[in-house]
């Protein structure tokens, strides 16, 4: 219906469109039916029909056909504006195109009612980010008659979606496509229609704006999939710290600098290490990055990598971190031969007891500020750099030994336990090489897609898993592995993101708010 057409720019303008069309046919119709019941008992034959055109065109039925014709025309034009937008809406991320549901268990960002509830600077951000994507470019070198997978049937685990989804992939030999890091690289020559086209927000929910976050990235490959990263999460209240690895290809270090160059409150680390594996440099790129957001006002800290991506919106977390109410979400585990790892440089400073865990925090601003002004934090900084794997011990020991107080840390019993205090900074599917004390195996699921080094590699069949988690962000994606599984959250992550912000969806945070980090935590 003309009537129900809808624009992402002007609402005025919109009314106006549609109230014109409106009246505009009423007064064709009407008369048509009055003209019609008069000259009932006087149809025109056939044969006369061009007789009676003539006439028309001639006497004083000329105005009504022209109203008709300019009505007919203005009408053809919105339902191509109409189109068009349906068209755009379609369009999430150069590479894939969005797929639309209207389920309730899936928000669709079609609905009227959900377009006109997002306040208004907020639709600007979302007809920019469709009008300006470039037309759906698959992926794969298909036959036009294969139809793309449905990311909505892949979230459900739909088995035969998913097996045509397999095969869809297995159909090309060719490697998934990448935006060129030229993109990147010249972003600074136009940073509004790089805004614009890779389609950030750039205007928060005031609650998202009164609780800023502080975000360090870490990373070495993959620029493309680093940036869509930054693009779930980037909100302009924020602050962004990325640490590319010095030893990273030039390209890769030059499109991060490009992207940075046009985001506000996004930069890179004043300091740039090489990070090996399980040594001190590992650790270093974190403490850099912290010093450099520790001058702008923020509330928490959360440290990333560029193969992880949310599942969790902006606003969710930004509620759920009001729910851990200054307390740190920080890994450990007790069990096993960990010890082996400091054993020869015992005892640390200050009577602490040295605990390993994983390196992906969530911690407040306190916490911080303890690392990089606290004497004893510097005393076990340098310790730490002398043992092994020292970015898996040292933020995990700040947190639980409760006599140094470090803002927010823990005073229960240190380890990570999934009923008692459950570890909800990253979802990693580690599988049966991580045991607890208990002889479980608390990071173990059956893995869709592949494992490396024990680790799973996100697949397609884990889609289904990963939107209904409780972690805050998963852990981890490869673009030449299953695309299609990083394509579908960052799909069903962003029409999550237009329905909260239309007020149709809300997070119940009350489980967050009754853990037990949350309850035994040093004030």
């Amino acid at each position: 219906m003309v009537s129900q057409l809808f624009r992402l720019r002007s609402p005025l303008r919109s009314l106006c469109v549609n109230t014109v069309l409106v009246v505009g046919w009423i007064i064709v119709v009407m008369t048509t039916l009055m003209r019609s019941y008069r000259t009932c008992i006087r149809p025109i034959r056939i044969l006369q029909f061009h007789h009676y055109i003539r006439r028309s065109l001639v006497h004083r039925r000329a105005p009504k056909i022209l109203l008709i014709l300019l009505l007919a025309l203005v009408s053809l034009y919105a339902i191509h504006s109409q189109l068009q937008q349906t068209e755009i809406i379609h369009v999430l991320h150069p590479g894939f195109p969005l797929i639309v549901y209207s389920e309730d268990s899936y928000p669709s960002v079609l609905e009227h009612d959900v377009i006109g509830k997002i306040p208004y600077q907020m639709q600007q951000d979302v007809a920019l980010r469709f009008k300006h994507q470039p037309k759906p470019k698959s992926h794969f070198n298909l036959l036009s008659t294969d139809r793309e997978p449905s990311c909505q049937a892949l979230i459900k685990g739909d088995p035969e979606e998913i097996n045509y989804a397999l095969q869809y992939m297995d159909q090309t030999k060719d490697k998934p496509a990448s935006i060129d890091l030229s993109v990147y690289i010249h972003a600074p020559e136009d940073c509004q229609n790089f805004i614009k086209s890779r389609g950030y927000i750039t205007h928060a929910l005031p609650e998202e704006t009164d609780f800023p976050i502080a975000y360090s990235i870490m990373m070495y490959r993959d620029a493309d999939q680093a940036e869509r990263l930054l693009r779930a999460i980037y909100r302009p209240s924020n602050y962004y710290c990325i640490h590319v690895d010095a030893k990273a290809d030039s390209s890769v270090q030059k499109a991060m600098l490009g992207v940075t160059k046009c985001l506000p409150h996004v930069f890179l680390a004043s300091k740039q290490n090489i990070v090996d594996w399980a040594q001190f440099n590992s650790l270093e790129p974190w403490i850099y990055c912290m010093k450099d957001l520790w001058r702008y006002s923020w509330k928490y800290f959360i440290n990333l990598t560029g193969q992880e991506f949310p599942l969790k919106t902006n606003l969710q977390i930004v509620k759920i971190l009001k729910a851990l109410n200054g307390s740190n979400v920080v890994d450990t585990t007790t069990y096993g031969h960990y010890a082996r790892r400091w054993y020869e440089n015992l005892p640390p400073p200050n009577n602490i007891q040295p605990y390993k865990g994983l390196v992906f925090v969530i911690v407040s601003r306190g916490y911080v500020d303890y690392i990089l002004h606290d004497p004893v934090a510097h005393k076990l900084l340098e310790w730490v750099s002398h043992t092994d794997f020292p970015d898996e011990s040292y933020f995990s020991t700040l947190n639980h030994n409760p006599h140094l107080a470090v803002p927010g840390s823990y005073k229960g019993n240190p380890e990570t336990n999934a009923d008692v205090k459950p570890y909800i900074a990253r979802f990693v599917n580690w599988g049966v090489g991580w045991i607890d004390s208990q002889g479980r195996y608390p990071f173990y699921w059956p893995c869709g897609g592949k494992r490396v080094r024990r680790v799973c590699i996100f697949g397609i069949k884990d889609l289904e898993l990963l939107v209904n988690r409780r972690e805050l962000f998963a852990n981890k994606f490869i673009l030449d592995f299953q695309p299609l599984a990083l394509d579908c959250l960052e799909e069903w992550h962003f029409n999550m993101t237009l329905s909260e912000y239309a007020g149709k969806l809300t997070i119940d945070t009350t489980w967050y708010q009754s853990l037990d980090i949350v309850k035994n935590k040093v004030l």
